[in-house]
């Protein structure tokens, strides 16, 4: 089974020159069949139009739970509702900052809890897609989420951050050389590292969200990323 799927824009067709080709074949070789996400889905970016791309937010390697990867950064794939239990900080924080962005929240101490947004996601004073929607719409609008490293084996946590490193430098240098506009979502040390392979673009760098503390000036929910984005991406979906 190929890792690049059978359906990709015609904008990536530069990117898959021979060699490209021939080291995803390597890279398949090494990854085997106890991955996540699914094959069909490592590689599942390439199907949106490289040239609509408004907003990249990199994450680093995909979950490493069973069913849980989807091949988006940053969406939990078997999570249907926001008020369902889920452990993953980093998504509520994002929530939590995305709320603060659409109802003009200035200070620190203002911002509410992720308990406190569910709240008033169940009462209908906060409107945004569940979980299972929203990440289509943000793709469909124009965000890239992508994960740094594409793959994982089941279980492992980072565990082909070495096999992918190469060609995510190739990767990361073809999108911004090819899409100079795009708006970069840089969150935590992994990230910002990655920073140097983007030749193009506007950049909005934090600390990652999956720790927040006040203390902290370049802090998560402290960033204006979606704030200064939301004229082109509705981030509510």
């Amino acid at each position: 089974m190929s890792l690049i799927p059978n359906d990709i824009h015609n904008s990536w067709d530069d990117f898959l020159s021979c060699e490209i080709v021939q080291e995803l074949n390597y890279i398949e070789s090494r990854i085997g069949n106890n991955i996540n996400p699914s094959h069909d889905n490592v590689l599942r970016f390439m199907k949106g139009d490289l040239n609509n791309i408004k907003v990249g937010i990199l994450g680093q390697d995909p979950y490493p739970e069973k069913g849980r990867a989807t091949g988006r950064a940053f969406e939990v794939g078997d999570l249907h509702s926001w008020n369902d239990k889920f452990r993953q900080v980093s998504l509520k924080n994002i929530i939590r900052l995305i709320h603060k962005s659409y109802n003009g929240i200035d200070e620190y101490k203002s911002i509410k809890k992720f308990s406190e947004i569910q709240d008033e996601i169940k009462l209908g004073k906060f409107k945004i897609l569940p979980p299972n929607e929203i990440f289509s719409s943000w793709e469909q609008q124009g965000v890239l989420l992508l994960n740094t490293y594409l793959s994982v084996e089941s279980g492992i946590t980072g565990s082909h951050i070495e096999i992918w490193e190469p060609f995510s430098i190739k990767l990361l240098e073809f999108i911004s050389d090819n899409n100079r506009n795009i708006n970069w979502f840089l969150w935590g040390k992994q990230a910002e590292n990655k920073k140097k392979y983007i030749n193009n673009g506007k950049f909005y760098i934090s600390r990652h969200p999956m720790m927040c503390s006040d203390k902290y000036d370049d802090d998560f929910l402290k960033s204006n990323c979606f704030e200064d984005t939301k004229n082109i991406i509705n981030w509510l979906g």
